[in-house]
């Protein structure tokens, strides 16, 4: 069962917040974020510019850091463009891409989604799941009882924490760990868990 779900987290969770066991039930707000295009998974996001030539600093939501290698090929804004350099930076990248060539092009894009097609992203090994895969995914107890759906995935320092919203009441935060996540059926887009004290 899944302990981890990558790359990274959907666009807008917060990887550094954390979720204790007592404040299982609170609403998270989901309105303000952005959606990549159909058929894509966001691989990071454009933070700002970099200096006056048109470079952009990135922010990665992927494992894959070879995907910002100079000559990678990514979508922004669902637009094909290309990595013309690239260098880390302090946990993100500094990257050229091909037809930026000044600031006030490059700050224009702040808050773009970078993404790359679905048939593009690698498989994982059994038992963990991409992100995209998880959300809008219908969630039942081992009781049968409907829960609702994945809206958020937070990426807490121990396990991914699934945040499911039904139709009344507050959202549940469900631990991507074996205890409470029994099944994940991609193919039917349905998660089986069970509901250990404190969640609900």
């Amino acid at each position: 069962m899944p302990a981890r779900s990558r790359p990274k987290k959907s666009p807008g969770t917060d990887s550094r917040r954390r979720t204790s066991t007592s404040r299982q039930r609170r609403k998270v707000d989901t309105k303000k974020i952005p959606e990549p295009p159909d058929g894509h998974v966001v691989v990071g996001q454009i933070t700002g510019s970099w200096g006056l030539r048109g470079d952009v600093k990135i922010q990665p939501q992927t494992d894959s850091q070879d995907r910002f290698s100079p000559g990678s090929g990514l979508h922004v804004d669902g637009k094909l463009t290309a990595i013309e350099a690239s260098r880390s930076l302090k946990g993100g990248f500094v990257v050229r891409l091909t037809g930026v060539t000044d600031r006030t092009a490059a700050d224009s894009m702040r808050g773009s989604l970078i993404t790359v097609p679905e048939e593009e992203i690698a498989p994982l090994p059994d038992g963990t799941f991409y992100h995209f895969q998880l959300i809008d995914m219908q969630v039942f107890s081992d009781e049968g009882e409907s829960l609702g759906v994945i809206v958020e995935i937070l990426d807490t320092s121990a396990n991914d924490v699934y945040v499911v919203r039904g139709d009344e009441g507050p959202d549940l935060l469900i631990p991507a760990i074996r205890e409470n996540v029994l099944d994940v059926n991609v193919g039917e887009g349905r998660m089986t868990v069970h509901l250990t004290p404190g969640l609900r």
